[in-house]
């Protein structure tokens, strides 16, 4: 068997600067994402780490230092601490989920793309609370916003594919107020107008409310009001006798 992969790259149509991406089942049964890229593929398992394998017979190593941790503070008061190789090593495998991260969101799984976006806020987190130098503690602050981003993203496109547009539009506002917080915290004030990911949120807020659906009430009174404009009276009455019945039904529920 040939080792060539130029067929498979000439099957899959690409132009350069886009993002392809598919899933396919691997010969092990399991679901694979594959991503075309302009130097090739790269394929990725679906769950578990992304490059398929288990260091220290770990699911990742994000797991396997957590549990060096609990172990070290339940043996000795001294701080856990991470060495530089360490934070590389996550930082490494906080690559692998990132872009597994964008490639569930192109294929539309948004709770695995924030299952994703979990994992690698929690390497930010052990890396910025127990990284031994001062280096890997800011690095760890300087990617927060931007998975915190795609967080966010995540959870509220996951409730607009539910049609659950007012949820969506919560989670958007109250992520954009969590972006913020964590910019005054970064000592950053001028990112609050020139953060892109706090750009795009508070601009995809204003679509999702333009685009949220009437209510019921909201959908009779644009109906009345087209009705009478036409000067069709027998449907506007009709309308109007519809919102008193939900004006009466209103007023009774406050009494």
């Amino acid at each position: 068997m040939t080792q060539d992969i130029t067929r498979l790259l000439a099957d899959w149509d690409y132009e350069p600067g886009e993002l392809r991406v598919r899933k396919i089942d691997g010969d092990d049964g399991e679901p694979k994402i594959q991503i075309r890229m302009d130097l090739g593929l790269m394929q990725l398992a679906w769950q578990g780490r992304p490059d398929g394998t288990r260091p220290h017979d770990t699911d990742s190593l994000l797991t396997y230092f957590r549990a060096q941790q609990t172990e070290h503070e339940a043996e000795s008061t001294d701080p856990y601490q991470m060495s530089r190789e360490q934070c590389w090593a996550l930082g490494q495998e906080a690559l692998q989920y990132y872009w597994r991260r964008i490639s569930f969101f192109e294929l539309q799984e948004y709770a695995a793309a924030e299952a994703d976006a979990d994992h690698n806020l929690e390497i930010l987190d052990i890396c910025e609370h127990h990284a031994e130098h001062e280096e890997d503690r800011q690095l760890a602050d300087q990617y927060r916003v931007f998975v915190t981003s795609h967080r966010i993203q995540a959870r509220a496109l996951s409730m607009l594919d539910k049609e659950s547009h007012t949820d969506a539009l919560v989670e958007i506002r109250e992520g954009i107020e969590t972006v913020e917080g964590l910019l005054r915290d970064l000592g950053d004030p001028e990112a609050l107008d020139s953060s892109p990911e706090l750009q795009y949120l508070r601009q995809w807020a204003d679509e999702v409310e333009g685009k949220q659906p009437l209510t019921k009430v909201e959908q009779l009174r644009v109906d009345l009001k087209q009705a009478v404009e036409r000067e069709q009276f027998e449907r506007a009455a009709s309308l109007r006798d519809e919102l008193k019945e939900f004006d009466n039904q209103d007023q009774g529920t406050r009494n």
